[in-house]
């Protein structure tokens, strides 16, 4: 019967464990000054070695020809173990029995003594599962046990365990495997049983076990079932893993804002059977070695994959700054988070794709925000809603005000237009309204993607020739998507030709409505001063 590649090189020795020397060396320094202690704690994420390190531990400790700490797997004692012939080293699952039933059960036969071995060992897989009633039982015995009596205790979430439990045990936190020892042992492996394999796909195996030899194993074994010459390519095929050329060319069109290119490389992915969550925890790992290529001295020392590659994260890096990765970065991860639960997980990465594209716009409006609040901090920019000149005094009273706007309205009517889409025709707010039926359909027919942003908004006001639109809340990619000057400038192109109009348009939050008013005083501001002369007037809060 075919066994597991993870059960068929399963570690017997001490010095068959990969990546945990720290606990290894004191375990069998233990054991040879016969210093050994009475309950064990092994912690630590899942294939890293807990289980089999406490089974070499438990022969080692009852071994008849001890190796230098190493039980010598040859003694009848060992084989024994090995082969389960001998009872006096007993596995239980705290998930299956984690009851205080099951627990005073165990109390009441660790008082016997060891059949035909030195010690009679319990190791208790994930204890964590252990209700507290159950802790309570074991406290005891483990205060207090036989002198007979080993207790090794193996979790993968040790924080669930009570202190009292924590501070009766000798503790020992096992590490993930290195990508580098993983690589090692899968190639050893790999010529024991005369099968070739590109070191390149071994390396994206280690890569996606996350630091358990188990995992790894696993997917070993998967990958040599389908081809006794393991290439790069077929790994990729079988683990649904997304080529790195696919993700540098994905990241370039992101970078450079081919939102088409971008959306068709995601249907292929798809055509071709990849996992949406796979692909976005590889894009994950392509920004997170942009970080690394960009902020590490020597990224050679952080990023497990070979010189040439590196050299392309550090190129494509170059062109990106760090600001757009981290962004980049907070985006994907949350994207993760929702696509684990979304029934459609295809277009929460496409709205990724598309925020990422738009990040750069963003950065834009960001600095010229801060541009402007430091000139406002400044000085060099002060306005306000009332407009006053050098030789008045501040206070005015509503007969002034008034005349005022007399005098700016006389010239008002003088003004003549000179644009030539200006028919003279006044255009009224209902008639904006009659006619944007019309006008969505003229954008639609001309720009698709465009028109999917502005049918979201609604029609707020239109004053002075400004028409304002609003977005409600939830609809802000709409908003700042619309808002770019290509899209806006091209939306009141459309306006203006329909309605023989010189029209503006502003884009705002439903919340924003008080910027429509303000559009307003702005052009009031500017008439004061074309009538009274710049030189007149000083414009401040």
């Amino acid at each position: 019967m075919y066994q597991a590649l993870y059960r068929q090189y399963r570690p017997k020795t001490f010095d068959e464990v990969l990546g945990q020397e720290h606990i290894t060396t004191t375990l069998k320094n233990q054991i040879k000054k016969a210093n050994i202690g009475h309950a064990y704690l092994f912690s630590g994420t899942k294939g890293t070695g807990k289980t089999s390190t406490a089974k070499i531990f438990s022969r080692a400790v009852n071994c008849l020809n001890l190796e230098e700490g190493n039980p010598c797997n040859e003694c009848e004692v060992c084989k024994g173990i090995l082969d389960e012939s001998i009872m006096d080293v007993i596995e239980m699952d705290a998930a299956s029995n984690r009851k205080i039933e099951d627990i005073r059960e165990l109390r009441e036969k660790v008082i016997y003594p060891p059949s035909r071995t030195k010690y009679k060992i319990y190791i208790i897989d994930e204890v964590h599962m252990l209700t507290n009633e159950a802790f309570n039982a074991l406290l005891k015995t483990l205060e207090e046990p036989p002198k007979h009596l080993i207790f090794i205790l193996a979790t993968t979430e040790m924080e669930k365990l009570p202190q009292t439990i924590l501070s009766r045990c000798q503790r020992f936190d096992f590490k993930r495997i290195t990508s580098k020892d993983l690589v090692l042992n899968m190639k050893n492996i790999c010529n024991e049983l005369n099968i070739s394999v590109e070191e390149r796909a071994l390396s994206l195996i280690a890569r996606n076990s996350d630091g358990a030899m188990r995992d790894a194993l696993s997917l070993l074994d998967q990958c040599i079932s389908y081809k006794e010459e393991l290439t790069y390519k077929d790994t990729l095929d079988i683990l649904g893993i997304a080529n790195t050329d696919l993700l540098f060319s994905m990241v370039e069109d992101i970078k450079n804002e081919m939102v088409e290119d971008s959306l068709f490389k995601v249907d292929e992915i798809i055509q071709n059977g990849k996992d949406i969550n796979q692909f976005i925890k590889d894009l994950i790992y392509h920004f997170r070695n942009l970080l690394i290529a960009k902020t590490a001295k020597e990224p050679v020392d952080i990023l497990d994959m070979d010189e040439e590659t590196i050299e392309y994260y550090m190129k494509q890096g170059r062109d990106i700054s760090l600001d757009f990765v981290l962004k980049a970065l907070d985006i994907l991860n949350e994207s993760e988070n929702q696509a684990k639960w979304a029934t459609q997980p295809r277009i929460i990465l496409e709205m990724a794709i598309i925020k990422m594209i738009n990040l750069k716009e963003q950065a834009s409006l960001e600095d010229r925000i801060k541009k402007l609040e430091m000139a406002i901090s400044s000085g060099q920019i002060n306005i306000s809603k009332s407009t006053k000149t050098n030789m008045e005094s501040e206070s005015r009273t509503d007969k002034n005000t008034s005349k005022q706007k007399e005098k700016i309205e006389r010239p008002k009517e003088e003004k003549k237009s000179v644009e030539i889409l200006d028919d003279g025709k006044e255009i009224t707010f209902e008639a904006i309204k009659n006619g944007w039926q019309n006008v969505l359909n003229i954008v639609r027919d001309e720009n698709i993607r465009v028109n999917a942003f502005l049918r979201e908004g609604r029609l707020i006001s239109f004053r002075n020739n400004n028409l304002c639109i609003g977005y409600k809340d939830g609809f802000g990619f709409h908003k700042e998507a619309i808002s770019r000057p290509d899209n806006k400038e091209f939306v009141e192109k459309v306006v203006s030709s329909y309605f023989h109009k010189n029209i503006k348009v502003n884009f705002i939050m439903d919340d924003e409505e008080a910027i429509c008013d303000e559009e307003e005083d702005t052009e009031d501001i500017q008439e004061v001063i074309d009538f009274f002369g710049e030189d007149i007037v000083k414009i401040k809060e």
